[in-house]
């Protein structure tokens, strides 16, 4: 049986009228085929590349845990080495002035391997403003990162930054992503935090149970998913996994952003970072 949010192939209008206009998800399955280093990537060439690198490993929703490098990460959580939940590697290019270390240089690196699935706008983006065509491979947004997990890593669920749509490429390993629209909400969230599905706390959270998912689906390698603003979402590796993401607003959601800055979102500062650069790199 076919599920509607997932298909094998997706054109820009499609997906504008769709998913992005309306804000409903999407898996598109061999979105990455044409990479000209076509997935999966392997974690020992990765490791390779950049073992030498400090990256940043995160608990298993956005807390930072320890700096180790790279291949440290790669020797300790992957692979046989891996026990219980590992942490999660979040290597992001620089998001603010004050980061300390930024994936700038890897990204650079692999910018000839990989290029945003055919399906998404090549320009008229808000949030990060940009003039002309984009390619998240090579050019500046919100949240771009370099994803790496043991098996077990997992993300809890949660909703994303700055009202701010995502897209998210599986470049390695299989990844089970679950997703529950924004009207879930009351169900699983309350004014401190969302609840962890994996341990909830049944008196903050008494009804959770009733929440539907909109989406359960398994990424394979060359898989993407598109993330809508406002939807909670979660992830668990299934294997040992590499993922690419990052976060925009185009601009037929140009009025949302602008609510999300007159509420005071303007003082988040990575939206401060990208609002006062030019969109492109």
């Amino acid at each position: 049986m076919s599920h509607p949010h997932v298909v094998e192939s997706l054109s820009p209008a499609e997906f504008l009228n769709r998913h992005l206009g309306p804000g409903q998800p999407v898996v598109v399955r061999g979105a990455l085929d044409g990479w000209p280093e076509p997935p999966p990537w392997h974690l020992e060439d990765l490791a390779r590349k950049f073992g030498d690198h400090e990256v940043t490993l995160f608990d298993t929703l956005f807390a930072l845990e320890e700096v180790a490098t790279f291949a440290e990460y790669v020797d300790r959580h992957t692979g046989a080495a891996v026990q219980g939940v590992p942490p999660y590697l979040r290597w992001f290019t620089r998001q603010s002035d004050e980061q300390m270390m930024e994936a700038d240089e890897a990204f650079a690196e692999l910018a000839e391997d990989w290029t945003m699935p055919s399906w998404l706008p090549r320009g008229d983006y808000v949030f990060p403003p940009a003039e002309g065509p984009v390619d998240a491979a090579r050019d500046r947004f919100p949240a771009r990162g370099l994803f790496v997990c043991g098996r077990g890593g997992r993300t809890r669920l949660h909703v994303d930054p700055w009202a701010s749509d995502a897209c998210l490429c599986q470049v390695t390993g299989r990844k089970r992503f679950v997703m529950y629209a924004p009207g879930q909400g009351p169900l699983l969230s309350d004014a401190e935090g969302v609840v962890d599905l994996d341990a909830p706390d049944e008196t903050r959270f008494p009804r959770w149970k009733e929440a539907v998912p909109t989406l359960d689906e398994v990424l394979a390698p060359g898989d993407a998913i598109f993330i809508p603003s406002g939807w909670y979402h979660t992830a668990v590796a299934l294997d040992d996994s590499v993922s690419l993401t990052w976060n925009f607003t185009h601009r037929v959601h140009e009025e949302r952003f602008a609510a999300h800055l007159r509420a005071g979102g303007g003082s988040d500062p990575v939206v401060a970072y990208f609002l006062n650069r030019d969109g492109a790199s």
